[in-house]
């Protein structure tokens, strides 16, 4: 695998987390303003499904799409409903009840969780956990808990955030999971499907759970608001087309190199700066303070590394991955 992809695609990983980031960002401002959490999480999905619908379309490529559902509809259905709906609702709710870029941080723990379900679902050299890796992602998560120092000390309801964080280090280990559980199927099966026609897969695969929450949503608080809908349409731009279709094909570029794999999810972690940036402008939040700038500087060596090694062991046999 040429060095060269392997940059690309640690590039793309950290673009796709900034449009990533708008979602959570959408949903920070729509609980600011009384949203439902519920409808927040549904709206997500459901206005991205015409969009890529017709994007899919344009380009011709429907029908792989629908071949591929045909042959393997269970593995959508599941981890759509898992790794798109599910976990995207935990974050909502939890949204709901702590500052957003705050769940972020914790949600970005699943830099660590890709590592550690790694030996569940593959059968061949990606199954090895890399302990350069693990350091890493360990010390990314450090950089997560250092962030929240300076908040934590503010922050009257504990009860209430540990259930926020909670659901986020739940959701941490939804994302990776089905994304992986996904494209493993596809590469057993020989299909051959696009980024963009992978988003929309799941889209569809999760409509079951994005359906109940839209009635929840309904039921608990009636129809969405314009400025609901107006924001969430927005996030389905950045975040659902933009965002995820530069994530999934980062992933697909380098699907078969474990190390390089793990980089680009670990870029994901940007997203917590992406985030922090975004409720200041929009909600004033203010910078953290010294544990803050400690957690970014941990955050940014550790991502230095982890990209320096990844493009080093491009050529290196994966044995030696360890």
């Amino acid at each position: 695998m040429p060095k060269v992809k392997v940059i690309k695609a640690i590039v793309l990983g950290v673009l796709s987390s900034m449009f990533l980031s708008s979602g959570i960002i959408v949903n920070s401002l729509n609980a600011f303003h009384g949203g439902s959490w519920a409808w927040t999480a549904s709206l997500r999905y459901l206005l991205l499904l015409p969009v890529l619908v017709v994007l899919v379309m344009v380009r011709g490529k429907m029908g792989k799409l629908i071949n591929a559902f045909k042959e393997i509809p269970l593995t959508f259905l599941i981890w759509g409903n898992i790794g798109f709906g599910g976990y995207y609702a935990l974050l909502s709710y939890a949204i709901r009840i702590a500052p957003g870029w705050l769940v972020t941080a914790g949600f970005m723990t699943t830099v660590l969780a890709g590592i550690l379900i790694a030996p569940f679902i593959y059968d061949d050299h990606r199954k090895v956990i890399s302990k350069k890796a693990l350091l890493l992602s360990t010390f990314l998560v450090i950089s997560l808990i250092t962030l929240q120092f300076d908040h934590l000390s503010k922050l009257q309801h504990l009860s209430q955030l540990a259930l926020s964080i909670g659901m986020a280090l739940v959701a941490a280990f939804l994302w990776p999971l089905g994304n992986r559980k996904l494209m493993l199927k596809l590469e057993r099966k020989d299909l051959q499907l696009d980024p963009m026609q992978r988003v929309l897969g799941m889209t569809i695969g999760g409509l079951p759970i994005l359906i109940g929450l839209a009635v929840y949503g309904f039921y608990t608080s009636g129809v969405p608001s314009p400025l609901q809908l107006k924001s969430s349409f927005i996030a389905v731009l950045l975040s659902g087309v933009v965002g995820s279709t530069l994530f999934f094909k980062a992933l697909q570029m380098v699907s078969k190199n474990q190390f390089a794999l793990l980089t680009v999810e670990a870029t994901q972690v940007t997203g917590v700066l992406f985030t922090l940036f975004g409720e200041m402008i929009f909600k004033g939040t203010p910078w953290p303070g010294f544990y803050g700038n400690l957690g970014f500087a941990i955050m940014a060596l550790s991502l230095c590394c982890y990209a320096w090694l990844s493009i080093r062991k491009v050529n290196v046999p994966v044995l030696d991955l360890p």
